[in-house]
């Protein structure tokens, strides 16, 4: 298990503020939280959404918490929307071999320069680059949640120029990988057939495949104590 610094503290979020914040209901008093995802997250109306929140060790933030985990179904499964925590995560894992996608790795670097883009990991000789989907959650919301639907998900530019990045590694090191890391139990994950910028995606990476391509996915648990791993498949195939 990763294991967070203190154990989170579950509130209940009020509303998400903007992009940036979120207020939350905890030991009855609202204060704002930071939200570590800017974008959507699965179009959820957030009134009355339970969540999970750890406590900021830097006293010159503006918010002293950050929401690291919500819940959207009946049994109170977590659902983990820390996007920066999930390379961390990665990392732990490499580091105790305990990540199926690199046998006993010798070299970790992260954020590491590529072109015009910097890539996440570069272990060994091999590069890899992480994305924690969460425009979409596939789980089974209860009925005040479902989604917003004037809100259109997009794939980023970012992404998809990343990705290309990671592509052109092939030559060098004959093989490249794309993980995506869930910090809850989800289905399979091929993105959305009806985005035009998933299709875009698909195609990129099933043009890379017969050059040494992979693509893997991580589903983890997310707990007050820390995150761990579920399963990690590769699923390649899924995208020939």
């Amino acid at each position: 298990m990763y294991r967070f610094e203190r154990p989170l503290e579950e509130g209940v979020i009020v509303k998400r503020r903007n992009r940036f914040v979120m207020d939350v209901l905890l030991d009855d008093e609202i204060v704002a939280c930071h939200c570590p995802v800017t974008g959507r997250i699965g179009d959820i109306i957030f009134e009355g959404v339970p969540c999970l929140v750890s406590a900021a060790n830097n006293p010159r933030r503006h918010t002293s918490f950050t929401v690291e985990a919500i819940s959207i179904d009946r049994d109170k499964r977590w659902i983990g929307i820390h996007q920066g925590r999930a390379n961390d995560y990665v990392e732990h894992l490499l580091k105790a071999d305990a990540l199926p996608v690199f046998l006993s790795p010798e070299c970790i670097e992260r954020e590491i320069v590529s072109g015009d883009s910097r890539l996440d990991f570069k272990i060994d000789a091999v590069y890899m680059e992480v994305k924690t989907p969460l425009t979409e959650l596939f789980v089974t919301p209860l009925p005040r949640f479902e989604g917003n639907a004037r809100q259109i998900p997009v794939e980023t530019k970012r992404f998809i120029r990343h990705l290309e990045t990671l592509i052109t590694t092939l030559p060098q090191a004959g093989r490249a990988v794309l993980l995506y890391v869930f910090l809850y139990d989800a289905p399979v994950f091929t993105g959305n057939p009806k985005r035009r910028h998933d299709e875009a995606i698909r195609r990129l990476i099933r043009d890379a495949i017969a050059d040494g391509f992979e693509v893997w996915q991580l589903n983890c648990e997310v707990t007050i104590e820390g995150i761990t791993p579920l399963r990690c498949l590769e699923m390649t195939h899924h995208f020939k």
